[in-house]
């Protein structure tokens, strides 16, 4: 892995030090949304043998593996991302005895330190919502693409997570705790609507634009999983500003109101996903 030293703007040093404290925990199975998500986007990307691929936002690393096992030998993909420890975490998984096409490099993805025109295709999984310019960050990820190459990108629909996300936000702001905005303030609900992501690809010039719909939820077993989740993805931004004594506090209160939800089968996991793919000219 490459590590450098970027100037960050206030809001993705906030984004960097809450999945670098989440990183440890990235990858448990309450969380697997994010490899199935991550899996499902390259095989609509349709990478093949010898294509150079970047990997905007890459977290720990899943949809660069799956893309690496795509290009063969005779590629290269190249994971970005602004965290250290997350992207610690994605190194790890790779074997420094067995020479492979993937490389990892601490890197801003809204402004790549790349020449132009250099990839055959841009995946995004579950990272293009954080820039606070989408559609600029579209435009940084055309320059570095060759013409008639692809940008893949997967989010979330607006019923992600609901209602627990809605329980958590309900019983964190009783703490007095800050979120983002009034109403729908977490990352993923700045794009969630299929024609929300063809108007941006559009904006961003892309063509032969397709969008999917697919839901991926699962079944969690208990209310303990989903705490796996509070601690390993954004959410735990939030709950990092809660002193010990209100942590524990807002864990028992939170869990129990998830407990009520539990059904004889689990917990339900709603995941709505949308994946996005168009085409530079």
């Amino acid at each position: 892995m490459l590590v450098r030293n970027l100037e960050l703007s206030e809001h993705k040093q906030k984004v960097a030090r809450v999945y670098d404290l989440a990183a440890a925990g990235y990858d448990k199975p309450a969380l697997r949304f994010f490899p199935v998500i991550a899996e499902r986007l390259v095989e609509l990307a349709r990478i093949c043998e010898g294509e150079n691929v970047l990997d905007a936002g890459t977290g720990t690393g899943v949809a660069a593996l799956a893309a690496g096992g795509k290009v063969g030998i005779s590629g290269r993909v190249i994971g970005v991302d602004i965290g250290e420890q997350i992207l610690d975490q994605a190194f790890q998984k790779l074997d420094p005895a067995v020479p492979g096409p993937i490389l990892f490099l601490r890197g801003d993805m809204e402004q790549l330190e790349f020449p132009d025109e250099v990839f055959d295709a841009v995946l995004s999984a579950s990272s293009l919502f954080f820039l606070p310019d989408m559609a600029a960050g579209l435009r940084e990820w055309m320059r570095v693409l060759k013409p008639g190459g692809r940008i893949a990108v997967a989010g979330y629909g607006g019923s992600a997570f609901r209602p627990l996300s809605d329980l958590f936000e309900a019983r964190i702001r009783s703490y007095g705790i800050q979120l983002a905005a009034p109403a729908r303030p977490f990352s993923w609900q700045r794009l969630t609507e299929p024609e929300q992501c063809l108007s941006l690809f559009r904006q961003a010039g892309l063509e032969h634009v397709e969008v999917f719909s697919e839901q991926l939820g699962y079944l969690l077993r208990d209310a303990s999983e989903w705490w796996d989740i509070v601690l390993n993805s954004g959410f735990r931004g939030p709950v990092s500003q809660l002193t010990p004594g209100q942590l524990a506090q807002f864990q028992q209160e939170h869990l129990a109101e998830v407990a009520r939800l539990a059904t004889p089968k689990g917990i339900w996991l709603d995941v709505p996903s949308i994946f996005a793919i168009g085409r530079k000219a």
